[in-house]
């Protein structure tokens, strides 16, 4: 927004793009990394799962959701006053 209030919307596009480049090389650098070590974690692993370890991943995803639905709705009330 800067860079086209500035009238230099190219520069601003050009950073968006090697932001979104350099982003991608680390999320996808990270996935190999945890791909190819993931044998040598196998040995830190619990064979067995309690309740709440099978339930963490759902009470965290809905935490995460309602947690994005307030934001959201809260920046709607935001935008109409």
């Amino acid at each position: 927004m800067l860079a086209i209030g500035l009238g230099r919307t190219t520069l601003g596009l050009t950073m968006i793009v090697a932001f979104s480049v350099g982003l991608a090389g680390v999320l996808v650098g990270l996935g190999l990394i945890l791909v190819s070590a993931r044998a040598g974690l196998e040995r830190f692993r619990r064979p067995r799962r309690g309740p709440m370890t099978r339930w963490l991943p759902a009470v965290s995803a809905g935490v995460v959701t309602v947690l994005g639905l307030t934001i959201a709705v809260n920046g709607v009330g935001g935008l109409t006053g």
